[in-house]
């Protein structure tokens, strides 16, 4: 059996088509909009972000507080990943303390994906 190819971060909820059966009929995959590919883990994480502020939204016990001033923080901290990514990608691109910064930040946010050594 021949085996049909996968796209590149392939939706697995939708296997890559954009589309999941429900009771109406086919629908736009919820994971990836109908692309059939997940976006960068740095989309997914503000998805993911945004999902739990709505479902603790308009509570007020402690855990929702916890959650909010969490969010806030991440938030703060990947803004300031991203203005260290970016003030990396400004020095001269052949130092290699630049290389290493940029592959941090990265690391840390996913903004952008690895290149592949094929």
């Amino acid at each position: 059996m021949e085996q049909v190819p996968q796209k590149q971060n392939a939706c697995l909820t939708c296997y890559g088509q954009g589309e999941i059966s429900s009771d109406y009929g086919a629908t736009a995959c919820p994971d990836c909009g109908g692309a059939g590919t997940l976006p960068p883990q740095n989309v997914l994480a503000d998805w993911r972000l945004s999902a739990i502020e709505k479902h603790y939204d308009g509570d007020q016990s402690q855990a929702a507080q916890d959650v909010a001033w969490l969010a806030l923080e991440l938030r703060r901290v990947r803004h300031a990943m991203m203005q260290i990514l970016a003030l990396a990608q400004d020095t001269a691109q052949d130092s290699p303390a630049s290389h290493r910064i940029q592959f941090l930040a990265n690391d840390a946010l996913g903004v952008y994906r690895p290149e592949s050594a094929d």
